[in-house]
């Protein structure tokens, strides 16, 4: 993707990423404590909410420092899916990769159009 492509804005801003998961706070409502654990060796606390699809919501926060979302899961219903954060307020520092490593979205996108 070209570097000036609107698109990628902000795709490697975590913080920016973190904060719009707590866009609609409606979400937070009926988040109940659970057990704590530890994710990346942090110690954490899993808060949990059932979703009307029949999905299982758990977010796991950080016990000590900040309150830092470290992992966030969703289990059941069509779309399971998982991540996990760390190193909050460590830059980022991309490296171009390789021509071998990427693909030309435009060429894919003239090529599907084409076909």
């Amino acid at each position: 993707m070209p570097t000036d492509d609107s698109t990628t804005e902000g795709l490697c801003d975590k913080q920016g990423l973190v904060a719009s998961m707590d866009e609609d706070k409606s979400e937070r409502q009926g988040l109940k404590k659970a057990s704590t654990t530890t994710v990346g060796g942090k110690k954490a606390i899993r808060l949990t909410k059932k979703a009307a699809g029949g999905e299982v919501l758990t977010l796991f926060v950080a016990t000590e420092g900040k309150p830092y979302i470290l992992r966030t899961t969703t289990s059941g219903g069509k779309s399971p899916n998982a991540a996990t954060f760390s190193d909050y307020n460590k830059a980022v520092n991309p490296q171009k990769p390789s021509a071998g490593e990427t693909v030309d979205l435009q060429d894919i996108a003239s090529s599907a159009q084409a076909g």
